[in-house]
């Protein structure tokens, strides 16, 4: 299974922000069932998106990584295939979400 984020971008958009359209793209991309999902799940995120803010990661992923115990289970379902710089965005986007519940992962 993969998810391709230029779905989203359309080779227009250079940064994905706001908790509203992250929300969107959860529903638009079925994330609810792919969190049940037995095997991995690919995001495809395209050389030409410089951004994830944080509010659209809360938005999009927040329920899925609430669902798994932590942050390596998760990272190991969804499977980011992106440059370290949006890695690094979407490690801070965990961090926040689990800030949020209050507690954080042990790493």
């Amino acid at each position: 299974m993969q998810i391709d984020f230029s779905q989203l971008t359309q080779g227009k958009v250079r940064n994905l922000s706001g908790h509203e359209r992250g929300a969107e793209a959860r529903d638009y991309f079925s994330l609810n069932t792919l969190d049940e999902l037995d095997e991995p799940v690919e995001i495809v995120v395209p050389d030409d998106l410089d951004a994830i803010a944080t509010s659209f990661f809360q938005g999009m992923f927040a329920a899925s990584v609430r669902r798994f115990d932590s942050e390596k289970e998760f990272l190991e379902h969804y499977r980011f295939l992106a440059s370290p710089e949006i890695i690094a965005q979407i490690i801070r986007g965990i961090e926040r979400v689990q800030m949020r519940r209050g507690s954080a992962f042990l790493h």
